[in-house]
């Protein structure tokens, strides 16, 4: 081995992206290139009278104008559990058959109703003030628990009811826990719709080869393999007709892994045209648009012994996906697998149903059902803390799990169909690790710095199955120039996929990282792939490429022995050694001895392809610790410190873990305290610019002090575990009970129950609370 694995080594892309010689989307338009506008819903729930693009498609310098009538696909559902979960839980989904473009009837403001190809975006926009639209307007549906009832018009006419998805947890005998206890408390638990708003929006651009007569999609995604099945779906094409690839993406969250109705409508734009055909979305577009996430209200009752140990725990919760989402069946379960925590819980029913509404569609986001069950636990722990007069801390400490515990089996099976087995480490530990990087102490010495703030202390803790399959793609590659490539099926949305990929590669392959190659993000690169999200490709992707680069020593070992006229040869430091000699020879001479003329041309050349799946999930766990400032004139919140300790596998970089906890982190206190999309009676969006929806800058976003605990699993051969979604998932949590904690020194007594029930926190709703009291 070479010692890669685990080195901070500088992040390979920084090089070119500081630079400014990032090559993103808008950036790859050439001469001749056909731009995009589309004609978007300005009704939450309508029927379309008549859509007349006559006018539109007479304008010089318009080629095509396609509207529902000429472009009847539809998106396929992306994620279907094993049958082992469906049965234990008792899932069900409906399938929203969501158009391309809309036709008959519109289901939220700024769906496509109809896409304009023109000379320029200019002239696509001004052709799409000649589209004429007739709505029929019909009352929308706005809420999701309103959704469900049976009187409730139905969001789609094709299915029975609104209920998007249903699933049920149930073990124990949680009334005889209740009637056991010292105290039951019960709650209603919000978390406000926000998403990903990454920097740069969405887009896509097409054309056909003109020679293979090929499809060729590029587009900003994390998923470009599904992206391609969805296009293939949609448009009745085979697979090996159509080529996806990923340039630089500039964010993507969640937001870009999902299949876009656009994508598929460029496509089949060039596909039509024999023409470069270009979308880039802007920013309105992407705010009503775009996939948006979270959105869940949990109705939840915790029943505990007079010591703090948790006896029962009970969630009824209800998922607004909106128009629909292609990712229903990953977020309720999520939801549902992750409400039981990193605690002792023997005693649990857990009810979880989803709804369609006149809302924008909904997609995974950082944690995708994970921030809404830590936000409803912890803060439930919070409120049974109280009412028996401890801390929050000392009553997880009572109920964490140790290393005693371990493994933790869990009487249910993951959505993969294997039974959940918690593989951490010392849960319990953790959390003392973290309560020593940022105790209660310090919020005397802040008070000084901040006078006009009272301050508050948040603990809370996280659980996160990472990892998740069912597979993913991995190759590696000695080229004929003496050049190492490696590829996985993932695709970069900022990961760092360059870097930590090439390290994995050069334990292997005992060469520096800088000199191998990394491509992912392309269907014709790597044929197979799922994508990046769900903490997923560090564990999948590493793995794959790990085992293809073993395979390729393998083969490179035998073909050195062959060269060097050994019986056997081993790589060591880079180089082939023969066996009981000094001979040795390198990749680029191996390389060289491959190509035609060489001495080894006869034989094949050197490139591996390894599909790694893994037998589950890895576990992982962590505790957040939030010091917030109160204005007590505003109620204005800010967070003045925060810590995270976690439990991890290998960190292949050090400083890229890091970099991804903080800037989790930083969405999570985005979403705590600022996002949210809002949208009025009638369904019409509110949060339609960055002055309505409000993000976190380097002014709200403290510096983060992170400490890795390292678990070993063997679950996968680089021992790795997940960590993309472990800075989101606890903050909302975290932040809240620091604020609920400023309210009570701001009140000089500690209140019966929670100010915060609810994000964003609301500055009107803390002042209420400090100046009268009340909760």
């Amino acid at each position: 081995m070479s010692g890669w694995l685990g080195r901070s080594v500088p992040r390979k892309e920084d090089r070119r992206l500081l630079a400014g010689e990032g090559r993103f989307l808008a950036d790859l338009a050439g001469p001749g290139t056909l731009h995009v506008a589309f004609l978007r819903s300005t009704q939450a729930r309508a029927e379309l009278a008549r859509v007349e693009a006559g006018p539109a498609r007479a304008l010089p310098g318009v080629h095509m104008v396609l509207t529902g009538d000429d472009l009847t696909g539809r998106l396929p559902l992306l994620h279907e559990p094993h049958p082992d979960f469906v049965a234990a839980t008792r899932f069900a989904m409906a399938d929203p058959h969501l158009p391309c473009l809309a036709s008959g009837a519109v289901g939220y403001v700024g769906q496509p109703v109809a896409a304009v190809v023109a000379d320029s975006r200019h002239l696509a926009e001004d052709a799409l003030e000649l589209i004429d639209v007739d709505y029929a307007p019909l009352d929308p549906v706005v809420d999701a628990d309103r959704a469900l009832a049976a009187t409730v018009p139905l969001v789609h006419p094709h299915l029975t009811s609104n209920e998007a998805a249903r699933i049920e947890v149930r073990f124990g005998d949680v009334e005889a826990a209740r009637r056991a206890a010292a105290a039951v408390v019960t709650e209603t638990f919000r978390m406000g719709r926000h998403g990903g708003a990454p920097l740069e929006c969405r887009g896509a651009l097409a054309r056909l080869d003109p020679i293979t007569e090929r499809l060729e999609l590029v587009t900003s995604s994390q998923i470009p393999h599904q992206v391609r099945a969805g296009v293939c779906t949609a448009l009745g094409l085979t697979e090996d007709r159509v080529r996806v690839s990923v340039p630089d993406v500039g964010g993507g969250f969640g937001t870009k892994a999902n299949v876009y109705a656009e994508e598929v409508v460029v496509a089949e734009l060039a596909r039509r045209l024999h023409r470069e055909v270009l979308w880039v979305e802007d920013r309105i577009e992407h705010l009503t648009g775009a996939a948006q996430a979270r959105d869940q209200v949990h109705h939840t009752r915790l029943a505990v012994a007079a010591d703090g140990r948790i006896l029962s725990w009970e969630s009824d919760f209800v998922i607004d996906v909106g128009f629909g989402s292609l990712w229903t069946a990953g977020i309720i379960a999520n939801t549902a697998v992750h409400l039981l925590g990193p605690y002792r819980v023997d005693d649990v029913r857990i009810t979880g149903r989803a709804a369609f509404t006149n809302k924008a569609l909904v997609a995974q986001y950082r944690g995708a059902g994970r921030p809404e069950a830590c936000f409803a636990l912890e803060r439930s722990l919070d409120l049974a803390a109280r009412r028996l007069g401890m801390t929050g801390a000392a009553l997880r400490r009572r109920n964490l799990l140790t290393a005693d515990d371990m493994p933790y089996p869990r009487p249910i099976p993951y959505r993969d169909g294997v039974p959940v087995a918690y593989d951490g480490g010392d849960h319990l530990a953790c959390q003392q690790a973290a309560e020593k990087m940022l105790d209660t102490g310090h919020l005397s010495d802040l008070a000084a710095a901040h006078p006009g703030l009272v301050l508050g202390y948040g603990l809370v803790n996280y659980l996160e199955a990472t990892g998740r399959g069912p597979w993913e793609s991995g190759r590696a590659e000695l080229t004929g120039t003496g050049r190492l490539l490696v590829g996985a099926g993932s695709a970069s949305a900022g990961q760092s996929h360059e870097t930590t990929l090439a390290q994995v590669a050069a334990e292997v392959l005992q060469v520096p990282p800088q000199e191998i190659t990394v491509r992912t993000g392309d269907t014709d690169a790597i044929a197979h792939g799922i994508g990046t999200f769900a903490s997923r490709s560090a564990v999948l992707a590493g793995s794959a490429v790990y085992l293809a680069a073993r395979e390729l020593v393998d083969r490179a070992e035998e073909l050195a022995a062959e060269l060097l006229g050994a019986a056997e040869a081993r790589l060591d430091g880079g180089k082939f050694t023969a066996a009981g000699t000094d001979r040795t020879v390198g990749w680029p001479e191996l390389a060289a001895a491959l190509a035609p003329g060489g001495l080894l041309e006869h034989r094949q050349p050197l490139a591996c392809v390894h599909r790694f799946r893994p037998g589950t999930v890895t576990w992982t766990m962590g505790t957040h610790v939030a010091i917030v400032g109160v204005d007590r004139e505003t109620g204005l919140c800010s967070v003045l410190r925060y810590a995270v300790a976690h439990e991890g596998g290998t960190e292949i970089n050090p400083m890229v873990v890091a970099g991804q906890v903080a800037g989790g982190v930083a969405q999570g206190i985005g979403g705590a305290l600022l996002e949210e999309f809002r949208y009025t009676a009638e369904g019409q969006p509110q949060s339609t610019t960055l002055s309505d929806y409000l993000l976190p800058g380097t002014c709200e976003v403290p510096a983060v002090e992170i400490r890795h605990l390292p678990v070993q699993t063997t679950a996968n051969p680089i021992g790795v575990r997940g960590v993309g979604e472990s800075g989101t998932i606890a903050v909302y949590a975290a932040v809240a009970a620091a604020v609920d904690d400023a309210v009570d020194r701001a009140l000089d007594r500690p209140t019966p129950s929670l100010t915060v029930t609810a994000t964003p926190v609301r500055p009107e709703d803390v002042l209420a609370a400090m100046s009268e009291g009340r909760a």
